[in-house]
């Protein structure tokens, strides 16, 4: 009888830490690069993408600083992290899942944020998100916090929706 009840505790024990929810996958965000803006705007930016991708809770995100210190560390510029195979790089490094860059662009007095997650171990795109926004560059705070709901695929709350010019 013991041993029935040795096994049924050790069944039940396993049982709760194969039932514990799985981690989420890890993101890291780089920084987008300015095409017709200045790369402080385009940090500035990307920064109010980053803090809202965390706020929504879809992915874990890897802290900014710890990402320019691993980045720094292995002789590498963000800045000139551009390429794919540059993001996989980094992202190897990170111990991350996923990559995101992009770039914000201006052209005459529309605005283009493109953005891309790319797989670290496959190196293959796994989504491309793009907004076009014409307007003043500080209304493109809002057009980040929208990007980063279209990035986690998450539906953004209708409020903000509501609030949000229409392109």
């Amino acid at each position: 009888m013991k041993h029935c009840l040795k096994i049924f505790a050790f069944i039940l024990t396993l049982s709760n830490i194969t039932a514990q929810p799985t981690s989420q996958n890890t993101v890291a965000i780089l920084d987008l690069e300015g095409r017709g803006i200045s790369q402080n705007e385009a940090e500035s930016l990307t920064t109010r993408l980053r803090s809202k991708f965390i706020s929504i809770g879809a992915y874990r995100v890897v802290e900014r600083e710890l990402m320019a210190n691993i980045i720094e560390e292995q002789g590498l510029q963000e800045s000139a992290c551009t390429t794919d195979e540059c993001a996989v790089e980094v992202g190897n490094l990170l111990g991350v899942q996923y990559m995101i860059s992009g770039s914000i662009g201006k052209l005459g007095q529309t605005y283009t944020i493109d953005t891309k997650m790319v797989s670290v171990e496959t190196g293959a795109t796994i989504l491309s998100k793009q907004i076009t926004y014409d307007g003043e560059i500080d209304a493109l705070i809002n057009e980040m916090q929208y990007m980063a709901y279209l990035l986690s695929e998450v539906e953004p709350p209708a409020d903000f929706m509501k609030n949000r010019k229409s392109y």
